[in-house]
């Protein structure tokens, strides 16, 4: 089934868009605060997130999933995370093309800074419509563990396999198309798979399970200890 949503019922804090914006626990200077501010009220009259996610019998073969015909290689990593899934649960979350909308408006001025807040409250919305889809499956499933969950692009799990995820989920899912690098638009989209199960290892999750070595946040988390480090 598939959900939508009004921005205020993501319980979005301005403070988890000020951390994207790479502020970290500082708070940014007034301007941009009250620009953040302006952003808010924007979201909360326009921004209509939404969700879709099915559970789906399958199983787990070395590193791929199984569901009917439709193979998904997830790669070792994932796989491992997974294991002891009962059952999948396949997902989409968008923060919606009344977003995107505004942000193609702003792409084509010439503020920058807005543009840069836009986008960074994008990805938190996104995330947020995605945690929130995670409290319909607990209570869809509930009492029954489940995995944190992973997408395309991601440890390991080439984007490509992007289109058969989708091939697995209704058409037009949410409002969201694939171009033919299997990106999503809207851009501020996430799509994926949760294993659910009772013998299901809900901690297992991080950059020390990921075997890919050029992965972006190993390189702000090593950038970020050399900088802690070598700090007087």
């Amino acid at each position: 089934m598939e959900y939508h949503l009004q921005f205020k019922d993501l319980n979005l804090s301005k403070e988890a868009v000020y951390t994207k914006m790479g502020y970290g626990k500082e708070l940014p200077d007034e301007p941009v605060r009250q620009l953040v501010d302006k952003l808010f009220t924007t979201a909360y009259t326009t921004v209509k997130p939404r969700f879709y996610f099915q559970i789906s019998e399958g199983q787990l073969d070395q590193d791929c999933i199984i569901c009917g015909s439709c193979v998904l290689h997830v790669n070792r990593t994932i796989a491992t995370l997974l294991k002891n899934s009962e059952r999948f649960i396949f997902f989409a979350a968008t923060a919606g093309m009344e977003y995107q909308e505004i942000h193609n408006q702003l792409a084509n001025s010439d503020d920058a800074l807005t543009l840069f807040v836009w986008d960074s409250m994008g990805s938190c919305i996104a995330e947020a419509t995605g945690d929130l889809m995670e409290k319909f499956v607990e209570a869809t499933l509930p009492d029954i563990p489940h995995t944190n969950r992973f997408s395309p692009g991601y440890c390991g799990w080439h984007v490509s396999e992007q289109k058969l995820l989708f091939s697995l989920l209704p058409p037009d899912v949410c409002g969201i198309r694939l171009n033919d690098s299997a990106l999503m638009y809207p851009i501020k989209s996430i799509s994926g798979v949760i294993g659910s199960g009772l013998h299901v290892d809900t901690r297992k999750y991080g950059c020390q399970f990921c075997e890919l070595e050029n992965c972006y946040k190993k390189r702000l988390k090593k950038r970020f200890n050399h900088e802690t480090q070598t700090q007087p």
